[in-house]
């Protein structure tokens, strides 16, 4: 299993999304044409894709002399750990602090708070 703890800097999470979206293995190629409106050259993605390679959340099958990178990390659990970092860190671990917050700086809307109780009603 992938490490969840590792890092991911805002540049690998661009190319983490775009092989998460895909519903194949990519090339560098393919990466590049997937980043609509960045110029990074294949080069800059080839270097993206062998740190995210180090860190192991992608992995990586040889087809010749082409390489077809896939995502080990899935996205929800990257997003439940980074959830989770954030809460620790900036509200020291509790969801009750979290949402404390989004209802006195009024982040909250009614519907939301309607939601919200929907959800908890339910267990």
């Amino acid at each position: 299993m992938p490490n969840t703890k590792q890092t991911i800097t805002d540049s690998e999470y661009e190319i983490m999304r775009i092989l998460w979206k895909a519903e194949k293995q990519m090339t560098v190629a393919d990466v590049v044409r997937a980043l609509d409106g960045n110029d990074w050259t294949a080069s800059t993605v080839s270097t993206f894709l062998q740190r995210l390679l180090k860190k192991e959340v992608i992995a990586c099958d040889k087809k010749g002399k082409t390489n077809l990178y896939y995502p080990r990390l899935m996205q929800s659990e990257y997003d439940l750990s980074e959830t989770e970092n954030f809460i620790s860190k900036i509200y020291k671990g509790s969801v009750k602090n979290l949402v404390a917050a989004l209802y006195e700086n009024k982040k909250l809307s009614n519907e939301d708070m309607s939601e919200l109780k929907k959800m908890f009603e339910l267990e």
